[in-house]
């Protein structure tokens, strides 16, 4: 079975005399050793003088100086000896308990009506007439204003009995005109097929794109290489099909190569001479 340790107290300071002596250990030590003293000043013979004295010297030093269980003997002794007279057996006697609700009695109950105590002296009552006189009375109607009051009910009955003859009562209801709502039509210039060549520069490959329905096809890339097969420039078509390369090229042989989704587009070989080329044409 786990040892767990005894909670020790550390409330209570205890003063120590030497070292880590308290004033209890001291106590239980000079009486052992007094007791000693008395035991071998006495007549009795060596042979039972000598173990009462080393008792008496022991036990004091044990009181003092050995714990049991962090505890020390002296409340093992007092433990000891409450237990044995303590008694040992216990009876359980059954009493009767009559339940609360059987026990109830009815209280009783004042018959007697006090009257509230109420002060009705001289000045009590002068107070009272005065703020029953402060409370303003209801306002008497003389014959002119009743007269009058009946004059404007009868008035405003009046228009109550006004009847009005639906046959007079006509309700016009005009059509709404639609309308006049005319169409324009606005004629759509078609896109330039060919490209004017005075807008670029010398050895500058422009052109178009024409897919296999032969309308312009946008979104076309476009790879321009030399005789070497190194790539130089990589262009897409715009919107209307048509490609530019920024900047011009040296003289030499190239290959224009167009690439987009199944369409098959074939090679073309251009030659740079220094002049301005015509728009190329890449038909699918």
């Amino acid at each position: 079975m786990k040892q767990h340790p005894i909670p020790q107290d550390i409330t209570n300071y205890k003063f120590h005399l030497i070292g880590s002596m308290t004033l209890k250990q001291f106590a239980e030590v000079a009486v052992a050793a007094v007791l000693a003293f008395i035991i071998f000043k006495t007549n009795l013979i060596a042979i039972v003088k000598w173990p009462l004295i080393f008792f008496t010297v022991g036990l004091g030093a044990a009181l003092a100086f050995v714990p049991i269980e962090e505890r020390p003997l002296d409340h093992w002794i007092q433990t000891f000896f409450k237990n044995i007279y303590k008694p040992t057996k216990f009876f359980w006697k059954k009493a009767s308990k009559i339940p609360d609700f059987f026990n109830y009695k009815i209280s009783s109950v004042q018959s007697d009506f006090f009257a509230p105590n109420v002060n009705l002296n001289p000045a009590r009552k002068q107070r009272i007439n005065e703020y029953i006189k402060s409370i303003p009375e209801a306002e008497k109607v003389d014959e002119f204003d009743a007269g009058e009051n009946q004059k404007i009910s009868a008035l405003l009955n009046q228009f109550n009995d006004v009847k009005v003859d639906q046959d007079q009562i006509k309700i016009e209801v005009k059509k709404q005109e639609k309308p006049n709502l005319q169409t324009r039509v606005r004629d759509l210039k078609a896109p330039q097929e060919e490209l004017d060549n005075k807008k670029y520069s010398t050895n500058q490959i422009f052109g178009s794109v024409i897919g296999q329905n032969g309308q312009k096809e946008s979104e076309v890339i476009i790879e321009i290489k030399d005789q070497s097969g190194e790539s130089l420039r990589v262009i897409k078509s715009d919107e209307d099909g048509n490609f530019v390369a920024n900047n011009p090229l040296k003289n030499g042989s190239y290959q224009v190569i167009a690439e987009k989704n199944d369409q098959k587009f074939p090679i073309l070989q251009v030659e740079l001479t220094g002049q301005i080329l015509d728009p190329l044409v890449i038909k699918a």
